[in-house]
């Protein structure tokens, strides 16, 4: 297990949770372009590049988590097996989640699945929805943590994406985590 910074109000996945949404993904993320959002400690995207994934940017703000990311990081890369090849990218971008999403869709850049995970009980989850589709690559598939069911209300949740209707695929409630799964329909 890799270290988490002490910051207050910092919530890793739990490993059940994180397992979960792995067997949802099949295990395997070879050759995924993944970006994890309000990244915290990581544990997703990290995940994601352990199971093969070429790319994996993480989007967080608080500068002491920023610090461990980046020394979580260069631990990964440097233990990584000589076996599996060339490690994957990893981008630790270190600023606000809206603006990265605005610099990511303006230049074109898309994901296949973007990971969610904004501080429970604050207006950032409605804040970062709308922003989603523009580097979500068609057919791409989204993983958010909550302290809600997002897909209770399918209807306010397209809305929020701006989209006309989603593929809800899998929804897991632990403790006071909501796990949700659910993919854009492909243009």
């Amino acid at each position: 297990m890799l270290p988490i910074a002490a910051v207050e109000g910092l919530r890793p996945t739990p490993d059940r949770v994180r397992e979960t949404v792995f067997n949802w993904l099949g295990q395997d993320c070879t050759g995924m372009q993944v970006l994890d959002l309000y990244a915290g400690t990581g544990a997703l995207g990290f995940e994601a590049a352990s199971r093969g994934a070429s790319s994996v940017v993480l989007v967080e703000q608080h500068r002491q988590v920023v610090a461990q990311l980046q020394e979580n990081k260069a631990y990964l890369i440097s233990k990584w097996p000589a076996e599996e090849g060339k490690p994957p990218s990893i981008q630790i971008d270190a600023g606000d989640v809206l603006a990265c999403l605005k610099r990511l869709a303006g230049a074109g850049k898309q994901f296949d699945l973007v990971a969610l995970d904004p501080p429970f009980r604050s207006d950032l989850m409605q804040a970062t929805l709308p922003f989603i589709k523009a580097v979500l690559k068609p057919g791409g598939l989204v993983y958010a943590e909550w302290h809600e069911n997002l897909l209770a209300d399918e209807a306010e949740l397209c809305k929020a994406l701006n989209v006309q209707e989603i593929d809800a695929l899998r929804h897991l409630k632990a403790g006071q985590v909501h796990a949700h799964l659910f993919a854009l329909p492909a243009v």
